[in-house]
C-alpha cells in the first residue's frame, strides 16, 4: 500500500519513511496550526440549516451535513466553504417536489424575509438526504464547476433544473461576495460575529450575532514545536491559508508575528488581489509558491491536513519546485478518511498533530 513505516504517539499514529530535510516550511492553518472544527464546520451546518430551515420549515441533521462536508473536501475541490455551504444546501433542495421549488424560486419567496414557502414533513428529509447524495457523486478536484455539471446531469431538460438555477442565481446571489450574496454573508456574518464582519466587509450586518465561531478556534501548535521550527528553520517560516488574512491573525494572535515570515504568508485575500476572476486558491499552487519565493528557496516541508493541500503540493511540484507534504488528520471531520488519502496520495509523511514534527524532521 506504501512504504510508509508506523508508530503510536500520545496524539495517534505517526507515519513515516525517513527523516525530512528541507530549508523551509510552510503551513496551511486550518486543521493544521488552528483546530476550526467548531468553527468552520459549525458555520457550513449552520448556514446550510438556516436556508433549509427558513424553506421548508424542518432542519436537516447535523451528521448528513457533515458527512457531505467530508465527502466534497476529499475531492480535493472544496477549499472554500461557500462553495461547500452552497453545494450541500443546492443537494438538500432538489429533493423536493417541483411545486416546493417552483414557490422558493418565484417572486413572493425572499430567505429571512417575509413568510417561509411550503413546509415539509420531516419524513420527506430522506428525499433530500438522497438527492444530495446523488449530486455528490458528481463532485470532483473541479470544485464547484464540477457540482454544477452534476445538477445539469441529473435534471436535464427538467422544470426542477430551472428552478434550481433561479434559486441559486436569484435567491442566494451565489456564486458572490457577502456584498451581493445572501448565502456568502449569512456565512460570515455566522463565523466572524457583526463587529468583525463588519471591519472586514465593510457592509452592515443584517443579524446581530455578537459572538461569531472564530472564537471557538484554538491555536494547535505548542511552544515546544514552535521552539523546534524556530531553531531548525530559522526565519523560512511561511504560511500558505485558504483563510483571509485577517482572521488568520486574529486567530494566530502573537504567534502569527513570532514565528511566521509575514513576506512568506500569503493568503486567500492575497490570491484574490493578483486575479480577481482566476481561481488562484487551493488546489492553485499560486499561495505555496509564492510563499516559497518570499523565501528565496525553491524546496520546502508543506504541513496541510486536506486534500487541496496535498494537491496544491503536487502542482508545485509538477511547476518545478520541490515540495514534502506532511498531512495531519487529527482535526479533521473524518480522521480514517483523510489517513487513506494521504498515503493514496504518497505523502512524505502523515501526523496526527503538528505537534509530531519533531518525530519527522531532520535535526540539523
Amino acid at each position: 500500500m506504501s512504504g510508509l513505516k508506523e508508530f503510536g504517539t500520545y496524539n495517534g499514529l505517526v507515519y513515516y519513511s525517513e527523516p525530512i530535510r528541507a530549508p523551509a516550511i510552510v503551513f496551511d492553518v486550518d486543521g493544521t496550526l488552528v483546530d476550526s472544527r467548531w468553527s468552520y464546520n459549525a458555520t457550513i451546518v449552520n448556514t446550510v440549516k438556516a436556508f433549509f430551515g427558513w424553506a421548508t420549515g424542518v432542519f436537516p441533521s447535523e451528521e448528513e451535513i457533515l458527512g457531505a462536508v467530508s465527502k466534497l473536501r476529499l475531492t480535493g475541490g472544496f477549499n472554500n466553504d461557500w462553495d461547500t455551504s452552497f453545494t450541500v444546501l443546492i443537494g438538500l433542495l432538489s429533493g423536493l417536489a417541483d411545486q416546493a421549488l417552483r414557490s422558493i424560486a418565484g417572486d413572493d419567496f425572499e430567505f429571512f424575509s417575509g413568510k417561509p414557502s411550503s413546509r415539509l414533513k420531516r419524513e420527506q428529509l430522506a428525499d433530500s438526504y438522497k438527492a444530495l447524495n446523488y449530486l455528490l457523486m458528481y463532485a470532483d478536484s473541479r470544485g464547484l464547476q464540477s457540482v454544477m455539471d452534476g445538477l445539469e446531469k441529473l435534471y436535464n431538460k427538467k422544470e426542477k433544473l430551472a428552478y434550481i438555477k433561479s434559486i441559486a442565481s436569484k435567491k442566494l446571489g451565489y456564486p458572490g461576495l457577502p456584498k451581493e450574496s445572501v448565502l456568502s454573508r449569512t456565512f460570515e456574518e455566522l463565523y466572524l460575529g457583526e463587529d468583525l464582519f463588519r471591519a472586514v466587509w465593510s457592509v452592515e450586518p443584517r443579524f446581530r450575532i455578537k459572538r461569531g465561531a472564530i472564537e471557538d478556534e484554538k491555536v494547535v501548535i505548542d511552544q515546544e514545536t514552535s521552539a523546534l521550527i524556530k531553531r531548525t528553520f530559522g526565519q523560512k517560516v511561511g504560511i500558505a491559508s485558504g483563510r483571509p488574512r485577517v482572521t488568520a491573525e486574529k486567530s494566530l494572535g502573537k504567534l502569527m508575528g513570532d514565528l511566521f515570515s509575514p513576506e512568506a504568508s500569503v493568503f486567500i485575500d492575497d490570491a484574490v488581489k493578483e486575479s480577481p476572476d482566476k481561481w488562484l486558491g487551493k488546489p492553485n499552487e499560486y499561495m505555496l509558491v509564492k510563499s516559497m519565493e518570499a523565501m528565496g528557496v525553491n524546496e520546502c516541508i508543506y504541513v496541510g491536513d486536506s486534500v487541496e493541500d496535498m494537491l496544491m503540493a503536487r502542482n508545485a511540484v509538477a511547476k518545478g519546485y520541490s515540495v514534502h507534504f506532511i498531512g495531519s488528520y487529527s482535526y479533521t471531520i473524518r480522521p480514517g478518511d483523510y489517513v487513506k488519502s494521504f498515503i493514496e496520495g504518497g505523502a512524505d509523511a502523515i501526523l496526527p498533530t503538528v505537534n509530531e514534527l519533531k518525530f519527522v524532521l531532520s535535526q540539523r
